[in-house]
């Protein structure tokens, strides 16, 4: 025993000798980032070209705002990457931009593949710098010209022998897919290459002509991806640009141009029979479908516009009404779905008014370029000159030009599905620019296609956000998490039945909603806060299904939401 005493302390003395001559952790330190044009190798891209590789770091970088889905954000820090490549025999020079965290520490291990909008195939610093303040390392790509929404110079090239225009159609091709998919092998690549491994998730962000290209990754190149979120998307985006022209061309056709404050009047109209059918008074019609608003009845009313007397006309309510019918062939057969009730018109509905008073079209300009550039050739073109006929022959036209290449329609999502990505799409059902009925019938087409609703949803879910109009303004609250639950879907496994969603009424106070998986559909639940989520429910035709389901993780999730609703009501109810 006393041995043992006497030995502890040696022994003690000699587990810490040892223990310090242990051989040490020879792992090396991973080696600083170098943001250097010189240490990137030329990206992989089938079909293309590595012209060049710079490379330089940017500090308290301001990327200005767009909207409620990208906020203006200052102060940013990060290495700029830009790639160029041509594909031969085009001619073409296209630019991709990759910004990437100054540190390991800023990368949350993602990279994020962004879009363009209007006649841009990428936006660059617009959704850049809010991927950039979230930890992404991101891309963005030029398409091989200029970035701007409605810059449409590039559309066409122009003969001076003959005085005769071309479509740019390598451009064209590149706007529509091609440089879609080149960003996204370049991106990744200079990522593993600058961070010396693979970013864990890849994910594609876009809206509106960014939504049509998360489509067209969707249904081209699907296993590039983990997660595409793709917002108000313009999948059949020929037919989107005739739809839009609808407006001035019943207008052009009666010869009467009715102001922005007349549609409004219009508007609110339909928003005061419309809005309480819900049980809230927000000013967001719920859902257009159960409107039954007719601008007939106003015929004769008075009301003040600019200041001046106005008395609405048979005409006039002629026009609001078909632009909510949307367009029809001579036959009465519709083409395209038209504009829900309550739903602003100042984009597609605009005019001009010259000091005189005088009052003529005003095109949404990526209809107008579409017609005057893409079907006709002739960027001159007199469009107030325009009849029904000739428009209904255009339609025709840009269907069978173009459709085969800007369209996103193909309803096979195998490679989608057999890649294990995953597809989120939400949409404003008061877009004016964008149907939402249009990607309704795109869903139901993948079902009748893919399986039915319950497969598909495996991989493709889709929310509509009443009274939300293009890609984030409006009355209605907005989707703000929508890619971290693309997200969590991915990687985690928690497939989203609602979309988080909010917005500030006119008063200042805070809205939220959680927006149903379509086919469901808001419902208010008659008690509690109407400004609160948990004063909503989701209803529809599933209802029964989740609740007998097989699956006991549904259950529980759907018990688990019904007790949030319901503890939000403040009723004291216990849920066990």
């Amino acid at each position: 025993m006393l041995n043992t005493i006497f030995l502890l302390p040696f022994l003690a003395f000699s587990s810490v000798l040892a223990k310090n001559n242990l051989p040490s952790d020879t792992t090396p330190a991973p080696p600083p980032l170098q943001c250097d044009g010189a240490e990137f190798k030329s990206p992989v891209v089938t079909g293309a070209k590595i012209v060049s590789i710079t490379a330089e770091q940017k500090f308290n970088y301001t990327s200005f705002g767009g909207g409620p889905l990208l906020p203006s954000v200052q102060g940013l820090s990060f290495c700029l990457v830009k790639v160029t490549l041509n594909h031969p025999g085009t001619d073409d020079n296209v630019t991709t931009e990759i910004w990437l965290p100054l540190t390991r520490e800023s990368w949350n291990g993602r990279f994020q593949a962004t879009s363009g909008g209007g006649f841009a195939t990428g936006l660059f610093g617009l959704f850049l710098g809010p991927a950039i303040r979230d930890g992404y390392a991101a891309s963005s790509t030029d398409g091989g010209h200029s970035a701007g929404f409605l810059d449409t110079d590039w559309l066409l090239v122009h003969d001076a022998e003959k005085n005769a225009y071309s479509v740019n159609w390598n451009l064209l091709h590149n706007f529509a897919t091609r440089s879609l998919s080149d960003q996204v092998y370049i991106g990744k690549s200079i990522t593993e290459q600058y961070f010396k491994e693979k970013p864990h998730h890849s994910y594609w962000n876009g809206c509106s002509q960014g939504g049509r290209q998360g489509y067209m990754m969707a249904q081209k190149y699907p296993g590039l991806l983990d997660g595409i979120l793709a917002a108000a998307p313009g999948i059949g985006l020929q037919g989107l640009a005739m739809a839009d022209f609808w407006p001035q061309l019943l207008m052009i056709e009666s010869q009467t141009f009715m102001s922005n404050c007349e549609f409004d009047w219009f508007g609110q109209k339909a928003i005061d029979k419309c809005d309480m059918i819900d049980g809230v008074s927000d000013g967001v019609i719920t859902d257009p479908t159960l409107c039954d608003f007719d601008p007939n009845t106003l015929v004769g009313q008075k009301f003040q516009c600019d200041e001046k007397d106005v008395e609405v006309t048979q005409i006039m309510a002629d026009i609001v009404r078909k632009i909510q019918e949307g367009p029809k062939t001579p036959s009465g057969t519709p083409i395209w779905p038209g504009l829900p009730y309550g739903t602003s018109m100042r984009g597609v509905a605009d005019i001009a008014i010259s000091p005189e008073g005088v009052r003529s079209p005003k095109p949404f300009g990526y209809s107008l370029a579409h017609i005057q550039k893409l079907l006709l050739r002739n960027p001159t073109f007199n469009i107030s000159t325009l009849t029904y006929e000739t428009y209904v022959a255009l339609w025709a036209q840009s269907a069978q030009e173009y459709s085969w290449l800007l369209d996103a329609e193909s309803p096979d999502l195998t490679g989608l599905r057999d890649a294990g990505t995953k597809l989120l799409s939400w949409h404003g059902i008061n877009d004016q620019l964008v149907s939402y009925e249009k990607t309704i019938q795109y869903r139901q087409r993948v079902e009748m296609e893919m399986g039915g609703a319950k497969v598909v949803d495996e991989y493709y879910r889709l929310f509509l956000a009443p009274g939300v109009m293009h890609c984030g303004f409006g009355s209605g609250p907005t989707p703000n998490r929508a890619l971290k639950q693309l997200e969590d879907w991915v990687e985690n496994g928690e497939v989203p039945e609602t979309l988080d969603s909010q917005t500030k009424n006119a008063d200042g106070e805070l809205v939220s909603r959680d927006l149903c998986r379509w086919p469901r559909k808001l419902k208010y639940m008659g008690l509690g806060d109407a400004k609160r989520a948990s004063s909503w429910s989701c209803e529809g035709e599933e209802d029964f299904e989740d609740m007998a389901g097989e699956d006991t993780g549904k259950k529980v999730k759907f018990l688990g939401g019904l007790k949030e609703r319901l503890m939000g009501l403040g009723l004291g109810l216990r849920i066990q």
